[in-house]
């Protein structure tokens, strides 16, 4: 099954999920900044709180700022 966060990954309900097969981020925007941020850093930030270690984790190319974030 594929399931979609909500607003942001890293208080996102979907983060029960302890060991999904994958993880993946789609373009970031400037979107629910009242909650995730005003940069796209910021906003990569919360939307990297998906990731796990250990489990594979996709993007498309994002912004200098935004990629620096999910890479780390």
């Amino acid at each position: 099954a594929v399931i979609e966060v909500g607003i942001g990954g890293r208080g996102d309900a979907t983060n029960v999920m302890q060991r999904p097969v994958v993880t993946a981020i789609t373009a970031l925007d400037y979107d629910h900044m009242n909650v995730l941020g005003d940069t796209l850093g910021e906003i990569a930030y919360q939307k990297a709180g998906i990731f796990k270690p250990g489990v594979p984790a996709f993007t498309c190319p994002q912004v200098p700022e935004a990629m620096a974030v999910l890479e780390r």
